[in-house]
């Protein structure tokens, strides 16, 4: 079908997860940057009308705040392992995610990322999709 299409076919998390997906694809690892920073950065890379993509490089057991999101998130592991913890009322689930892997993480779900290894990811924040 028509490219147009593809939001009908797809739900949000799973557009979102093929975004995140194909925008690692042409990321350069945290580990072939020259000058690597200290700490977790941020970097907006890409702003659209239904979506945002953010690179981000975490040093190894660098650790997200425990946050959630209005909207669908996917993340794209690049190069690396972190662990995403999600909490809920009946627990914490945890998701090891390696070199390659996507998660979607639904909207209003508490999560943070934590890594093993200098990781890098790529984000995509749904404005309008989700």
């Amino acid at each position: 079908g028509h490219p147009s299409a593809l939001p009908e076919l797809l739900g949000p998390g799973d557009l979102l997860r093929e975004i995140a997906a194909g925008s690692g694809t042409v990321t350069v690892p945290h580990a072939l940057h020259e000058r690597r920073p200290a700490g977790l950065t941020r970097e907006l890379v890409l702003t659209t009308p239904a979506y945002d993509v953010w690179v981000m490089h975490w040093p190894a057991g660098e650790a997200a705040d425990l946050h959630q999101h209005d909207a669908h998130v996917a993340f794209h592991v690049v190069d690396g392992h972190v662990t995403e913890e999600r909490h809920r009322l009946d627990g914490v689930t945890r998701l090891d995610l390696r070199t390659g892997q996507t998660s979607v993480v639904p909207p209003h779900t508490p999560h943070r990322l934590v890594s093993h290894v200098d990781t890098t990811t790529v984000h995509v924040h749904a404005t309008e999709l989700g």
